[in-house]
């Protein structure tokens, strides 16, 4: 006899064995093969409440697919059996597994999420990393999970929510109590650049009144704590250690231990390119050699060491630091390659508001050709240059805008001025 559950809707379909009564009686469950399907025949069965030697018939057999089905971790069931050698059902279940998976976080503060995993291998090897991306498996596995522990959840239930992981680009769904505890205290260990009040100031701002997980709070840790140490010059921080600390009813002490490591100096720059040029580059950037090494001033000249190659025509072009840190000399060198991409070419000039001998006079002045390479700093300062020629107080203000031109890569300029 063979029975199909084709999802969303079961549908069942069955052939008599020999007769209506024979395909109703019930008899011993000799063997239950599977075809489809990675997860252990151990797990199937338990999710199908399907027991070997029990006695069973076309309803309870029924039953147990309606209870693989309801868990979600399928994407299609279907079944058949057969008399087997003693006379009883053997029973083949054909169980197509869900295809599309989503990554798993397990944030369950104080239990260890390794142990959790490790576990889920045995039963369901895998979902311990990835779990299928519907609602009716993840709370399956939420709810399965849930059963483990136990007692260690402090009578919580667990519920799967779905979030977004910045730091990696991805999507998560993390599997966690109803109720996350609060922060209601941070404390550090190993720190003397920084107190622990200035610390705890810099993730208070992030961590808020949100709820606590290991993993958000190491998140916030690793991208805070770290940026605030590399602004004075210590590149080699570890965060050696986060530990939570339960404080009933639902909220967490949180000590993380710091080894702060050595500071560095700004040492050598090196531009890595073609037809760069360097010499306008570094004098508009600015660096601060022999100085600390604070990532957020250096990352501030970076910005100003495009603008001189973008107004090449470059528009585009993008620098690639390379941090290359000396520790004996407790040194930071830079090597920073530039992507450029395509070269962008003057169109054309249009001017809103001037009276015709003022444009006249302005056009006079404008030495931008159609073809030359873009710059898309020259407009305002062909601004300043007019002003001072005329009488800027005849103007409220003006705006310099651009638009793409006809053709690849070239653009136009519109230069408004509003008169009083």
């Amino acid at each position: 006899m063979a029975t199909s559950f084709n999802l969303p809707a079961l549908i069942l379909f069955a052939a008599f064995l020999t007769s209506m009564q024979a395909q109703n009686a019930a008899f011993p469950l000799e063997s239950v093969s599977l075809e489809g399907t990675s997860l252990p025949k151990e797990s199937v069965l338990e999710i199908s409440g399907l027991q070997i030697g029990s006695p069973v018939d076309k309803a309870a057999i029924e039953a147990g697919c309606s209870r693989l089905n309801d868990s979600g971790l399928f994407e299609s069931i279907s079944y058949r059996y057969a008399q087997g050698p003693n006379k009883g059902y053997a029973l083949t279940l054909s169980l197509s597994d869900q295809p599309s998976l989503v990554d798993a976080a397990f944030d369950l503060p104080g239990i260890d999420e390794n142990e959790i995993r490790k576990w889920l291998t045995l039963r369901y090897p895998h979902f311990a990393r990835k779990v299928p991306a519907n609602g009716a498996a993840q709370a399956f596995l939420a709810k399965t999970v849930e059963q483990h522990l136990g007692d260690k959840l402090d009578g919580q239930h667990i519920v799967a929510r779905l979030e977004t992981d910045l730091a990696r680009r991805r999507t998560v769904i993390s599997f966690q109590p109803e109720v996350l505890p609060r922060v209601a205290a941070m404390n550090f260990t190993g720190q003397s650049e920084m107190t622990s009040a200035e610390l705890a100031a810099i993730l208070q701002k992030i961590v808020g009144d949100q709820g606590y997980t290991d993993r958000q709070f190491s998140q916030a840790v690793e991208l805070n704590l770290r940026r605030a140490y590399e602004e004075h010059g210590m590149y080699r921080v570890k965060f050696s250690s986060i530990t939570a600390r339960k404080v009933p009813p639902y909220s967490v002490e949180v000590t993380t231990a710091i080894e702060e490591g050595p500071k560095y100096a700004l040492g050598d720059v090196q531009l890595v390119g073609d037809k760069l040029p360097v010499d306008a580059m570094l004098k508009a950037a600015k660096f601060k050699k022999g100085s600390t090494a604070n990532w957020t001033e250096i990352q501030a000249s970076i910005w100003e060491l495009e603008r001189p190659l973008k107004r090449t025509g470059y528009m585009d072009a993008q620098a690639r630091p390379e941090r290359i840190l000396h520790d004996g000399e407790h040194v930071l060198d830079l090597r920073i390659s530039f992507q450029t991409g395509p070269l962008y070419h003057f169109g054309s000039a249009r001017f809103i508001g001037l009276t015709p001998a003022l444009e006249e006079r302005a056009r006079k002045l404008w030495t931008l050709q159609p073809g030359d390479p873009f710059d898309y700093g020259y407009a305002n300062d062909f601004v300043r240059t007019f002003l001072n020629q005329t009488d800027p107080r005849q103007f409220k203000k003006f705006a310099v805008s651009m638009d793409k031109g006809a053709g690849d890569h070239v653009m136009n300029f519109t230069v408004t001025f509003e008169p009083r």
